[in-house]
């Protein structure tokens, strides 16, 4: 907890912070001045490195799997755990921030946040923010490497990357992948991945472009799906580029293989 007394600013604005940060598990770690708003997608396509930090290993639906806790380790404690250690577990996320880029936006001209600046100056400045309270609220390190910014030093022109993830954030704004752009058959992104699975090359194709989230909590859920309905569900962790290359591979299958 890292509170502020609000006496003073209830009474006459004065402010207790520079910056405010601000985001969801696995997805993008925003800051905000009150002005602009920073949002800072992962470095890389696979979101990784993502971690659990827990010593209540469950799940909103239910407790951790043997699977999910076979690697688990203990790592020592952060500075607000009371010198208790915690354990470290793989973690997954139902989004992927970069299938959306790093994102930078001014509110008083923006409100709505539609329109992305680019502006090297200002991200240096929005991601020296960003990495200040990082270290502040003492964040694990594979943070710092998930998102490419350093868990020292000052933070240079070298780890912007609102101007290098534009393309992401231009083919988000695109429509959503539609049924009727994929192939039918067999072993299409129509089929619940539960017949899919039944086949082991068609399993195959799924997991060498998906694995990370079928290894996970949304699994078990995930069986009934489709394909297209789960990129519907799990935002930006299948985006249409991938789900075109999964369904060629997918139709590529010869249907008198032996299951």
């Amino acid at each position: 907890m890292q509170g502020h007394p609000l006496r003073r600013t209830v009474a006459d604005d004065t402010p207790v912070r520079e910056a405010g940060l601000f985001g969801g598990f696995g997805g993008h770690v925003s800051v905000t001045d009150g002005r602009y708003v920073y949002m800072r997608a992962c470095a890389n396509p696979y979101n990784q490195p993502l971690h659990e930090h827990t010593l209540m290993p469950t799940h909103m639906r239910g407790f951790f799997t043997p699977a999910e806790l076979k690697n688990a380790e203990l790592v020592p404690p952060f500075s607000f755990t009371k010198d208790v250690p915690l354990l470290k577990v793989l973690g997954h996320a139902l989004s992927n921030p970069y299938s959306f880029g790093t994102l930078l936006f001014d509110l008083h001209t923006d409100p709505g946040q539609e329109h992305p600046l680019l502006d090297d100056a200002l991200e240096l400045r929005m991601a020296t923010l960003l990495t200040e309270q990082l270290r502040a609220a003492d964040a694990p390190l594979g943070q710092y490497e998930r998102l490419g910014l350093p868990p020292t030093g000052p933070v240079t022109p070298e780890h912007l990357l609102a101007r290098t993830q534009k393309p992401q954030a231009d083919a988000a704004l695109q429509p959503p992948a539609r049924p009727e752009d994929f192939p039918t058959g067999p072993f299409g992104v129509h089929v619940p991945l539960r017949d899919l699975f039944a086949h082991p090359e068609a399993e195959a194709v799924v997991r060498a472009h998906f694995a990370a989230l079928l290894d996970g909590p949304f699994a078990q859920r995930a069986v009934n799906l489709s394909l297209l309905q789960i990129a519907a569900i799990a935002v930006g962790l299948l985006p249409t580029d991938r789900l075109r290359k999964i369904a060629a591979r997918l139709s590529e299958i010869d249907t008198t293989t032996p299951k």
